[in-house]
């Protein structure tokens, strides 16, 4: 989609190229699960560099050197979660790629630190490394489901007296005013998500919300792998856009939207 097609429809305009060395730098905590995976191959491969983080780093090492090796990865997935979805990255060049293996301390180095766990694993890791990012300007994606339910337990919802967004409640715990924060890939099935783009070209829409600076920076993120962003608003919008709260209300909007104005959301879950 060229930028004229951007600005004639629903979705944000598209930022101007820039060149590798100036786009963030990323670190992917959950950077070795299904999502994390997936989304660092793309990233990658978008002109990113992209820290794949683990609690242990010889797990994220072995991902990355499979990954560097232009084998792609797959995995099958056993246990609790076996059949909601295989780790399945296709073979891809990868000789350019700017991706590496790092723990969970090393996220605080980036300019851009995912949220890419259950949201219940979150705020436990991001807490431990809040001393290296205060005051340092960083921006974060959240992409926590508190309400993706899991045959494993996780995703069990949020106290009903408290905020009903993940990120405002991570937002208020670290405390920090200079950080800018985003929501984005809530809705997004990782199968779907390939190295070069949509496995469904189709429907290559992601909505985002959130501070001003992360969205734009989001948007540039979704644009450059080569997905489309649909901004909804700033952080007060949230609690409308988590995963897994699902509302025949949302679902009717989702249709008005999509044959009103030509929205095509990826429909992963």
């Amino acid at each position: 989609m060229n930028k004229s097609e951007a600005s004639s429809g629903p979705w944000a305009p598209r930022p101007a190229d820039r060149p590798k060395e100036e786009l963030p730098k990323i670190s992917v905590i959950g950077g070795t699960g299904r999502m994390g995976v997936h989304l660092c191959a793309a990233w990658a491969n978008a002109g990113y560099d992209v820290t794949m983080c683990s609690r242990k780093k010889e797990k994220a090492q072995d991902i990355v050197d499979e990954l560097l090796s232009g084998k792609g990865y797959q995995k099958k997935v056993t246990g609790a979660n076996a059949g909601q979805g295989d780790y399945c990255v296709p073979p891809c060049e990868a000789g350019d790629w700017k991706l590496r293996a790092g723990d969970n301390a090393e996220a605080g180095d980036a300019d851009m630190i995912i949220l890419g766990t259950m949201y219940e694993q979150a705020w436990p890791i991001l807490e431990t490394i809040a001393p290296a990012i205060k005051g340092k300007g960083k921006t974060i994606l959240d992409m926590t489901n508190p309400f993706m339910s899991r045959p494993d337990g996780y995703g069990a919802g949020l106290p009903s007296d408290g905020p009903q967004a993940g990120i405002l409640i991570h937002k208020e715990k670290l405390g920090d005013p200079t950080v800018k924060w985003a929501g984005a890939y809530k809705h997004i099935l990782w199968t779907l998500i390939l190295p070069t783009g949509p496995k469904n070209p189709g429907r290559p829409d992601i909505e985002v919300f959130g501070d001003k600076e992360a969205v734009d920076d989001v948007v540039e993120l979704i644009y450059r792998h080569g997905w489309r962003p649909i901004v909804r608003g700033g952080l007060e919008v949230s609690p409308k856009y988590e995963g897994g709260k699902v509302s025949l209300g949302k679902i009717w909007g989702n249709l008005k939207r999509e044959m009103g104005k030509g929205e095509k959301l990826s429909v992963g879950w």
